[in-house]
């Protein structure tokens, strides 16, 4: 998968020959209502000889959440990638595209790709809310501009209870400690990226200021987790959440980190901490 700059892909018209099945979202948290969208782009794109999917996301979430987001940026694309999406753009939101309409979005899509067929929910809406469409007005705006494009709507996937599995849903279970019932919905455990925090090794455990850590975190206490290193081996560990810090323990690392205390981040390379439940 190739990732791109959203403006730049505008810009250069890379794609504009291309035919394309794109979606587009925020796809924060991953859980099974993206998993079922991304397999249709792909899917749709296989079908139709010739076509290349595409996923549209941004940068930053347009609704930012004061206690963090559910994942990064290299997660996601990490994700998406393993669906095997050909594309995969990311959109700068900021106060001037928060202004652009649905129209003028199409307008952006057009000069990006061949738009052939849109895959999105059956509640998606895109634009500023004063100009807004909602996805079935898809096929018309780009056959107002010369277009053809198809509407695949892909229907919400609800849990035991009737309700719709969403991002909301998995940031009040993740607030709640609730780690198996997040599991349960999005099919992955609640996963922390390691990559781009310090961490300082001491007396046999490494610990991360709460501070540097711009995901959410489930409440104060103890949970059983797994290490994930970036040579790709996965490591049985304990993660304990306070104020101030996070603290990571485990065997491996206390038989490890004598020979990386005092040497600071990048001797022992960590990957992300898979969340699995409260103890």
């Amino acid at each position: 998968m190739e990732t791109l700059d959203f403006s730049s892909l505008v810009g250069s018209g890379r794609l504009r020959g291309q035919d394309t099945v794109f979606s587009i979202g925020v796809f924060d948290g991953m859980h099974r209502g993206h998993r079922r969208i991304l397999e249709t782009v792909v899917r749709t794109a296989r079908e139709r000889r010739g076509s290349v999917s595409l996923v549209i996301s941004f940068r930053t979430n347009p609704k930012p959440y004061s206690a963090g987001e559910l994942d990064t940026i290299r997660m996601r694309t990490e994700y998406i990638a393993s669906f095997g999406v050909d594309f995969f753009a990311l959109i700068d939101f900021s106060a001037d595209f928060s202004k652009i309409g649905a129209s003028g979005f199409v307008d952006l899509l057009m000069r990006a790709a061949n738009p052939v067929a849109a895959v999105v929910g059956s509640d998606f809406r895109f634009g500023n809310p004063s100009s807004q469409a909602s996805g079935r007005d898809i096929p018309r705006l780009i056959a107002e501009k010369g277009g053809s494009c198809v509407l695949i709507e892909v229907d919400a996937v609800m849990d035991d209870a009737g309700r719709k599995i969403s991002s909301t849903s998995l940031r009040q279970l993740v607030i709640q400690g609730e780690l198996e019932g997040f599991l349960h919905l999005s099919g992955q455990f609640y996963r922390v990226d390691l990559v781009p925090l310090p961490y300082r090794p001491c007396s046999g455990e490494l610990i991360f200021s709460r501070a540097s850590i711009h995901q959410l975190l489930p409440p104060l206490g103890s949970y059983d987790t797994r290490l994930l290193l970036s040579d790709g081996r996965m490591v049985e560990s304990m993660l304990r959440i306070g104020r101030e810090s996070l603290v990571l323990s485990s065997p491996f690392l206390s038989s490890v980190i004598g020979s990386v205390e005092g040497r600071g981040k990048g001797t022992l390379q960590l990957d992300s901490l898979f969340l699995e439940k409260r103890r």
